[in-house]
């Protein structure tokens, strides 16, 4: 089997207000719900890109990619990427993913996650599809085939939040991911919110404040920690200094009890070696399109777990398609820290999956068991949503 032909498609989702809650399109003004607002507020549609590759057997895998600050990657930029990939891999075997990916790893030594992840997800899905077996079997097996969700929550006042975090419970989710920004209006602003939520969660239920890099130096993150939720036993925090702060997130993890959760930290498998070796975190974040796709994604999962570190997968921003991949990556780990992030498709008012794919039944998420990503693209949609600008 040979790859023939590799299409970029770009797309523009409607946002629905659970999109504008979460990125600060409808807020105050004066006011900031997301660290990195600036980037998402505002639009008025949603930037995807779609990835179709075509095999010389007929065969029809699916990816999809999205601009996002993380990867420092814009719609027009994935497109362009997408394009000069193709002509690296067009004629390869797509079950040499690991040739594959080191093709393109001597292209671009560094970035582009989102496009080489939109290639990597259609080139499971071929492989699923050609051999009859799901994702998750491909990438070893599947240790859960259901389920609960990680809720990620706007923020808000904090009796709106903990309001906020008690509806979700009923609708099944069991971890909480509530957005806070730091020195942008002050840590005990982000505290207030946090003890709103703890104070309504079961204690077995996580909660993860996600600064988003804002909460400044690792003395006021421990500071905060110590004097605001001393003895709080779910609470975790993610990413509160700034990426490239190894020696401050280390400090951060020996200091306080808490879990500490390495996000923007780690972005590539030499990343994931370094935070296990030194145990600079006490868990790993992944998420399909920060890592490039499936392949390298699970090689990180491997090194955090070989170090004894817990492993959670937050979504990749897009269709139910991302999230369903999400739910094939989450399926395979071994030592996970909670359940993932996959419901961003509910932030988009289009559904480019016209049938299968990961689906929510009495509260559980329920993954597919058929070929591939196990699902089928509503194609003709994907093309009116590249012709809506």
């Amino acid at each position: 089997m040979k790859i023939l032909d590799i299409e970029p498609i770009p797309v523009w989702y409607e946002p629905t207000d659970a999109y504008r809650r979460l990125f600060g399109s409808s807020k105050k003004a004066g006011t900031m719900v997301h660290a990195r607002e600036s980037w998402f507020a505002g639009v008025r549609l949603k930037e995807n890109v779609f990835v179709k590759i075509t095999t010389d057997e007929g065969i029809v895998g699916w990816g999809e990619a999205c601009a996002h600050p993380v990867t420092s990657e814009t719609q027009a930029g994935i497109v362009s990427t997408i394009k000069l990939f193709a002509q690296t891999i067009r004629g390869r075997d797509p079950f040499q993913i690991g040739a594959i990916h080191a093709a393109l790893d001597h292209l671009f030594l560094h970035g582009n996650a989102g496009a080489r992840s939109a290639i990597d997800i259609a080139l499971y899905d071929i492989m699923g599809k050609a051999t009859g077996q799901p994702v998750s079997n491909l990438l070893g097996g599947a240790f859960r085939s259901s389920f609960g969700r990680l809720a990620t929550m706007p923020r808000d006042e904090p009796a709106a939040m903990a309001e906020s975090a008690v509806a979700l419970i009923e609708q099944g989710y069991t971890c909480f991911e509530p957005k806070m920004t730091g020195h942008l209006e002050s840590l005990d602003a982000d505290a207030d919110r946090l003890e709103a939520i703890l104070d309504w969660v079961p204690k077995t239920a996580l909660v993860i404040a996600d600064p988003n890099q804002t909460w400044g130096t690792a003395k006021d993150t421990i500071a905060l920690l110590h004097r605001r939720f001393s003895g709080v036993a779910n609470l975790a925090v993610e990413q509160p200094v700034m990426y490239h702060d190894r020696e401050g997130l280390a400090a951060i993890t020996r200091a306080v009890p808490h879990m500490v959760v390495a996000d923007e930290a780690i972005q590539t498998i030499s990343d994931a070696l370094m935070i296990a070796a030194h145990r600079t975190a006490d868990m790993i974040s992944l998420k399909l399109g920060k890592c490039g796709g499936f392949y390298k994604a699970v090689q990180m999962m491997r090194i955090a777990e070989a170090a004894g570190l817990p492993v959670r997968v937050d979504w990749t921003q897009g269709s139910r398609l991302l999230d369903t991949a999400t739910g094939h990556l989450h399926a395979v780990i071994r030592l996970a820290a909670c359940d993932p992030g996959m419901d961003y498709h509910l932030r988009i008012a289009d559904e480019p999956v016209a049938a299968g794919g990961a689906v929510v039944e009495n509260g559980r998420v329920a993954m597919p068991t058929g070929p591939g990503l196990g699902l089928e693209i509503d194609e003709g949609l994907i093309r009116r949503l590249s012709e809506r600008k």
